[in-house]
């Protein structure tokens, strides 16, 4: 009887299972850096409107 669980399919699910927690741990390291960089502090009038022009711009 064939065992469900062979050397390739444990070898894919060690891959898997790396990789998921890889982009766990990028996804929340760069939310934990977005959020430590707008946490430090307020935007100026002049910033704000900066970065209101770079983003328009780079949307149309």
């Amino acid at each position: 009887m064939d065992t469900l669980l062979t050397s390739p399919t444990i070898s894919l699910l060690i891959v898997g299972i790396f990789f998921a927690g890889f982009q766990a741990w990028w996804i929340s390291s760069l939310f934990l850096k977005n959020s430590v960089r707008h946490k430090s502090q307020p935007l100026s009038s002049q910033q704000f409107r900066k970065d209101l022009e770079r983003i328009f711009k780079n949307e149309f």
